[in-house]
């Protein structure tokens, strides 16, 4: 089977690296080990949680900036919960250890869209085709845990049609590298913001013990902004599963592998939203109502230039039914909407990569 999607990342079903400490997933609970040190044991204990919940924001925003302070000052340290102590060393210096600390998954998803409510109207929709190797997946079980994860962080997921499902799985196995056309046909038929895509698919591997069937799984994934065709992100994961039959172990494996991916998505997906991602600066569509001159509308790029947040402003299209242009911009959505106002624009809409303006 051809494999298509750009590879940025590989990451496992089990663990990944995070700075200082390191993070494991299962289907509902983050668990990390924090290393932390102090004069005596229980002061260094005692810091677990702090450096715990630092770090679980730090995966979905920038340490350091006001939203970041925001978010970290919002969740009640109560939800999450200290356990075993992994490592545990004493030196003239004091004490130092390795803790483990869990969380709900979307703790901080859910709190980042309490700080920032315009991210929680991007609508993002998941198109990802699955395949057994030599049978098709009529139900994507990857596509489904990520979808279930976007919802559990309080996202919001397209709800579109299954005719509609089936047929753009078809635009994404026809045109895997996701052309203009395509990018504004899925746009249109799924009447969303962003899109997560790629391609998933699980092979045997042979008997197990107990002569269970495996089976092994890799996903590949992209998060794309359908508006300007942006790749906000992209990743890969792999796991494995066993089961009596090869339809229930290659469908297990694919689970598997989407509760992997879903586990880091929506953090990912809010970072980017928020210019933070792994593409900077972030491009937006700005769509100007009629009536509109070109004057008028570059006289606003030339103004937006002045502005050191604002990188490239492009127009796409002056005519009877308005304007638009394309801006490149570091900030969130909210804030460049936020720039446009102060520079006596009326913003009329706003959702995902795209702002509404009225002159």
């Amino acid at each position: 089977m051809k494999i298509t999607t750009t590879i940025a990342h590989v990451v496992t079903v089990t663990t990944l690296a995070l700075g200082a400490s390191s993070l494991a997933q299962t289907a509902d609970t983050t668990i990390l080990e924090v290393q932390v040190g102090g004069p005596t044991r229980d002061a260094a204990y005692g810091q677990a949680s702090e450096k715990g919940l630092e770090a679980l924001v730090a995966r979905v925003l920038t340490p350091g900036t006001p939203v970041y302070a925001q978010v970290l000052a919002s969740i009640p340290r109560s939800e999450l919960r200290l356990g075993r102590v992994v490592r545990e060393a004493a030196g003239a210096g004091g004490v130092s250890m390795t803790v483990e600390v869990s969380a709900a998954r979307g703790v901080v998803e859910r709190a980042v869209l309490r700080a920032q409510p315009a991210l929680a109207q991007t609508r993002i929709a998941v198109v990802i085709p699955e395949v057994i190797l030599r049978r098709p997946v009529p139900d994507p079980a990857a596509e489904t845990e990520i979808g279930r994860s976007l919802v559990e962080s309080g996202l919001r997921l397209v709800d579109a049609s299954q005719q509609v499902v089936n047929a753009t799985r078809e635009i994404v196995r026809a045109s895997p590298t996701l052309n203009a056309g395509a990018l504004a046909e899925l746009r249109t038929r799924l009447n969303a913001d962003v899109l997560i895509t790629g391609e998933a698919f699980a092979e045997e591997y042979g008997a197990v013990a107990g002569g269970l069937r495996g089976y092994t799984a890799r996903l590949e994934v992209k998060v794309i902004d359908l508006a300007t065709g942006q790749v906000l992100h992209t990743q890969a994961f792999q796991g494995s599963a066993a089961n009596a039959t090869d339809a229930l172990a290659g469908k297990t494996a694919l689970m598997n592998v989407g509760k992997a991916a879903g586990a880091l998505l929506p953090g990912k997906i809010m970072g980017a939203l928020q210019g933070g991602g792994t593409v900077a600066p972030r491009a937006y569509v700005m769509r100007a109502a009629p009536p509109v001159t070109f004057a008028q509308i570059n006289a606003l790029g030339s103004r937006l230039r002045g502005n050191s947040a604002v990188g490239a402003f492009t127009i796409r299209a002056v005519d009877t039914a308005g304007a638009s242009a394309e801006v490149q911009f570091t900030g969130s959505a909210a804030e460049l909407a936020a720039l446009l106002e102060s520079l006596g624009v009326r913003v009329s809409g706003l959702t995902g990569s795209e702002i509404t303006i009225q002159f």
